[in-house]
C-alpha cells in the first residue's frame, strides 16, 4: 500500500524531520504569555507593551461612527477573550480599547481574559471563564446587554470594530465571522454532539454552507478535545471528514481523538485511509507512528481476549 512504500523513504529522512517541529514547539512554549483575567495595565507592561502601544496609537476610529456608538452603547458590556501569543489578538485588542476609550466607555464594563494555546489548555484560561461560551478562535469580543450576549466579534471585525459594535448594540443584522461556530454552540447546548445516535453526516450537510475551510471545524474539534469533551470532538472531526473527504489531515485529527476514546478499530481504518490520501512526507510519519501504536493496542486486545477464552 502507499503508506508502506513512502515509509521506506521516510526512514532515510527521519532524524531531520524529527528535529524541526520539536525545536519550534520548545521555543514557542518559552515565550511569556498572559493567562486568566488581566487588566489594561498588564498589557502595557513589557513584553506586551511593544505591540499594544503601537497598535493602540496607530488606530484612528471613524469619528462619525464613534458619535453614534457613544449613544447606542449606554447599556453595553464587553467580555474579551484573547491570546497574548496570537497575532489577531495583538492587533484587535488594542484597537478595541482605543474605540472604547473614544466613547468614554467605563472600564468596569470591560473584562479581559487571556487564554492559552497549549495543547492541554487550548483556548482556555486557568479559571475557566470561557466555559459555556464556546471560544474556538481568538480574539472573541462578546457584546452583552443587561448581562446577556447579543452577538460577538470573532478573530477580526466584519467591517471595523466601531461599525461592528454599532451594528450589534443597535440590533442590526449582523453575522460574525465563522458562523459555523454559532451552529456548533447551538448543537452543543442541545446535546446533539454528545448523542451517539445523531448522524454526523446529517449535521455536516446542515453546517456545510457555514464552513469556509477545513480549519474551521478542526479548530473547534481541537478545543473540545483539549476540554475533555471527547464524544463531541469525535462528532466534529467526523463532520469535517465528511465535508473534506480527501484531506489526510482531517482523518489524522479524527484518529487522534479516537485513540483517546480507545476506539482502536475505527482509528485503524481512519489512519489507513489517511495514509492512502496523504502526499506530505512529514505528516505521513505521524500517521504511520500512530497507526503502529493503534495496531499494537489491537494486538494486545486480541491477546487478552484469547487468554480469557483459554482460561
Amino acid at each position: 500500500m502507499k503508506y508502506h512504500m513512502v515509509a521506506l523513504v521516510l526512514g532515510l529522512q527521519l532524524l531531520s524531520v524529527l528535529g524541526v517541529p520539536a525545536l519550534a514547539g520548545a521555543a514557542e512554549t518559552n515565550k511569556p504569555v498572559l493567562l486568566g483575567t488581566v487588566t489594561r495595565d498588564s498589557l502595557q507592561q513589557e513584553p506586551y507593551a511593544t505591540w499594544f502601544d503601537k497598535n493602540y496609537e496607530e488606530y484612528i476610529p471613524n469619528a462619525e461612527v464613534i458619535a453614534q456608538l457613544s449613544t447606542a452603547a449606554e447599556d453595553m458590556q464587553v467580555k474579551v477573550f484573547f491570546g497574548s501569543w496570537c497575532g489577531d489578538s495583538k492587533r484587535e485588542v488594542p484597537r478595541l480599547l482605543k474605540v472604547l476609550d473614544a466613547i468614554s466607555f467605563p472600564s468596569e464594563d470591560i473584562e479581559l481574559i487571556a487564554v492559552s494555546n497549549a495543547d492541554s489548555l487550548k483556548r482556555q484560561s486557568p479559571d475557566g471563564e470561557e466555559r459555556g461560551l464556546e471560544v474556538f478562535r481568538v480574539p472573541v469580543i462578546i457584546v452583552q446587554q443587561k448581562g446577556s450576549e447579543v452577538s460577538r466579534i470573532v478573530e477580526h471585525p466584519v467591517l471595523s470594530l466601531e461599525r461592528d459594535l454599532l451594528a450589534i448594540v443597535s440590533h442590526q443584522d449582523y453575522t460574525p465571522n465563522y458562523p459555523s461556530f454559532v451552529k456548533l454552540s447551538q448543537w452543543l447546548d442541545a446535546g446533539l454532539l454528545s448523542d451517539e445516535n445523531v448522524s454526523y453526516r446529517g449535521l455536516a450537510k446542515q453546517i456545510d454552507p457555514l464552513v469556509s475551510s477545513e480549519g474551521d471545524l478542526n479548530t473547534a474539534g481541537a478545543v473540545l478535545q483539549a476540554r475533555g469533551q471527547l464524544p463531541e470532538a469525535v462528532k466534529v472531526f467526523e463532520m469535517n471528514v465528511a465535508l473534506f473527504p480527501k484531506s489526510a489531515s482531517r482523518r489524522l485529527a479524527l484518529a487522534e481523538v479516537l485513540v483517546e476514546t480507545e476506539d482502536y478499530e475505527y482509528a485503524e481504518r481512519t489512519l489507513k485511509r489517511a495514509a492512502q490520501l496523504n502526499d506530505d512526507p512529514n505528516k505521513l510519519k505521524r500517521i504511520l507512528e500512530l497507526l503502529e501504536e493503534v495496531q499494537e493496542q489491537l494486538r494486545e486486545q486480541e491477546k487478552a481476549a484469547k487468554d480469557n477464552d483459554d482460561a
